[in-house]
């Protein structure tokens, strides 16, 4: 198989054309500016002035603002999070590389970039607002986008980037009645804990935040506190044979000298427009991660952390036993010889639009083409409003992609064989639904 061109981050802008309020300050509309280039002042001035000029000239053409921008070697994707803020992302493509690239998954990558700025920072206005310093908002943008940038998978996305799920940990209700009567109990001990999430592995079990928090702390999880804690500790996250005590992979290395953590704004019971902001701890044992968000409005006492820390480190060895014992048979089962035939023909991604859960074999061996998951988001994209949708496409290498969508759940697979037709086809995709899925999932058609 030949080598599929991998595109790369050419720029990435931050801008606001109300700061420019004369001739001849036009850097000053500049928050945010990242070039591959080390492009001049003036450069930079001249690609935002082209950024600022599509927006406006495509608003006279629609309601809608503009979203991308394609050429023959770049991709260029908008958003405008917030009034008279405007995020510009911009990808160099490799001349036989352009068919890879989708210009979905390019700006849900920009879109969940601000998500997370806005958790730990807040919304772009307020915060600068608060800052009453222009000088200060943009340093504050460097130190956030600069590294940030860096984790972006620009030539890796694909369709679980455009969804951004979650993915749950199936347990039955006894389990996970347990884990809740834990989670109480750390409430009950430590009042300042407003609220606490759950998983094991990398699976969510439980979260008190709301759905939009859930998912952008998940994704902070996942796709960069776990790597970086991986890469510092050269540990595969999580070995039980080389773990045995609990740790926290961000806030203090000790108790004896003053706490730090990351400060969190949640719209979880947020009022009057005001989001309400926490102090976040991660706190890792075993198989078990918890995230304990404690009020912001409180000062804690170093004994408060010390007494907390005694109490995870008792309990949550218990609580990872009893998940581990109730998951490892699931585990098991899932290796049945019947499963096993269908997971080696086709990939699949299930996802639900109500609570963001899927499961997915997308990026099992062997790696599908980025040309399949371009077509994927685009199939994603023309359904995502529609209550029911049956897809069925035939790509060039003769290879079907099917997209079956019943109220908020949608399967997605790519059977990987090939000389089949579409009567074959659909009873390949109907006996991966009721043999994974339990048919629950889809109406008859």
């Amino acid at each position: 198989m030949d080598k599929v061109p991998v595109p790369w981050l050419h720029n990435f802008i931050i801008f606001n054309p109300t700061l420019c309020v004369k001739e001849g300050q036009e850097e000053e509309k500049i928050l945010f500016y990242f070039a591959d280039d080390n492009a001049s002042d003036d450069a930079k001035v001249r690609q935002v002035g082209l950024c600022e000029g599509m927006i406006n000239f495509t608003r006279k053409f629609s309601n809608n603002p503009c979203e991308t921008l394609e050429t023959k070697l770049t991709r260029q994707v908008y958003y405008g999070p917030e009034e008279d803020f405007w995020m510009v992302l911009t990808v160099k493509i490799p001349q036989k590389g352009c068919k890879f690239v989708s210009n979905l998954t390019l700006r849900s990558l920009l879109i969940t970039s601000y998500n997370l700025f806005t958790l730990f920072y807040g919304p772009f206005a307020k915060l600068m607002k608060k800052l009453d310093d222009v000088p200060t908002f943009r340093a504050k943008l460097q130190r956030f986008f600069g590294p940030y940038r860096t984790t972006m998978k620009i030539g890796e996305s694909d369709i679980l980037d455009h969804v951004s799920g979650l993915k749950y940990l199936p347990i039955d209700p006894n389990t996970y009645l347990c884990a809740q009567r834990f989670l109480n109990s750390i409430h009950d001990r430590h009042s300042p804990v407003l609220y606490t999430v759950l998983l094991h592995k990398d699976k969510l079990v439980y979260s008190a935040l709301e759905q939009h928090d859930t998912q952008v702390l998940y994704h902070y999880l996942i796709n960069i506190l776990f790597p970086a804690h991986l890469e510092t500790s050269g540990m595969e996250f999580i070995s039980k044979s080389l773990q045995t005590m609990g740790r926290y992979l961000n806030g203090p290395d000790n108790f004896d000298e003053n706490i730090k953590a990351s400060r969190l704004h949640l719209l979880t019971d947020s009022k009057d427009g005001e989001l309400t902001q926490v102090f976040l701890l991660v706190y890792n044992n075993m198989d078990i991660t918890i995230c304990l968000m404690i009020d912001a409005n409180v000062s804690c006492s170093k004994n408060f952390y010390k007494t907390l820390n005694s109490f995870l480190s008792t309990n949550v060895p218990t609580l990872d036993s009893i998940i581990s014992k109730q998951v490892a048979p699931k585990a098991l089962s899932v290796t049945s010889p019947s499963v096993t035939t269908i997971s080696d023909s086709i990939r699949y991604l299930l996802y639900n639009y109500d609570n963001m859960a899927y499961i997915s074999t997308v990026h099992s061996p062997p790696y599908i083409s980025p040309v399949f998951t371009r077509i994927i988001c685009e199939i994603a994209a023309s359904i995502k409003d529609k209550r029911e949708a049956d897809v069925m496409v035939k790509t060039a290498s003769d290879m079907w992609i099917s997209a079956r969508k019943s109220k908020s759940r949608v399967l997605f697979s790519l059977v990987l064989q090939k000389n089949m037709n579409i009567i074959s086809i659909t009873e390949e995709v109907k006996k991966l639904a009721l043999t994974l899925f339990n048919k629950a999932y889809f109406c008859e058609y």
